[in-house]
């Protein structure tokens, strides 16, 4: 029995194979001081109070909940046709994000952080949901779907809490913010290379064969 014969490899396309790898290394980025943010904020940023974090949250929610539907619905529009670039903006915006809270202290460096991050999370998920959407295999959804549940929004998740509860204990926040940067651009560079290496395409990969 080869290795392509095992359940977790059993009929996902190779672009979703791709597009799953992508998301856990933008998560396990995410996870590595996302449970610690607040922690970050109260020692960190000038004023700050329990109150900031609220706000700083309130901020991120309600500019990626204004951008990222109406940007989904001209995704569809489109038929898909701009997923790529909006994704690679949506990467990029994160990665930016992530370096520079390596430089933030006060309350307004904060609080413009997070309405960029909104942006970056409602470019990033919108066309993240679609391509993966239109990219699933048929009669695989559930199966598709459940791998991205379990791997790309929790393992990754999980192990990021991990490895940044010790990259902060032992190297503080500023050297964790720099990990997960590099872990942001390595993610964005992914998306590069499929591109221009014609490894991403936006057919199925029985199409290609």
């Amino acid at each position: 029995m080869g290795l392509t014969s095992f359940p977790f490899w059993h009929r996902v396309n190779r672009l979703i194979w791709i597009l799953l790898f992508f998301l856990f290394t933008v998560n396990l980025a995410g996870g590595l001081f996302a449970p610690f943010f607040a922690i970050f904020i109260l020692n960190q940023i000038n004023n700050a109070s329990i109150s900031t974090i609220g706000i700083a949250i309130a901020i991120y929610s309600i500019v990626k909940s204004v951008i990222q539907l109406p940007l989904a619905r001209f995704l569809d529009r489109k038929g898909g046709e701009y997923d790529y670039e909006v994704l690679l903006y949506g990467a990029l915006f994160a990665t930016i994000y992530t370096f520079g809270l390596i430089f933030i202290d006060s309350l307004w460096e904060l609080y413009l952080l997070s309405a960029f991050n909104g942006v970056a999370g409602a470019f990033f998920m919108g066309a993240y949901y679609g391509m993966f959407s239109r990219h699933i295999d048929k009669e695989n959804q559930a199966y598709e779907w459940s791998l991205l549940s379990v791997g790309g929004l929790t393992l990754s998740v999980a192990a990021g809490g991990v490895i940044g509860g010790l990259a902060v204990d032992y190297f503080g926040f500023e050297t964790t913010f720099f990990i997960a940067g590099l872990l942001h651009l390595f993610a964005l560079l992914i998306l590069i290379a499929i591109k221009y290496v014609s490894l991403f395409v936006f057919k199925k990969t029985a199409e290609i064969q």
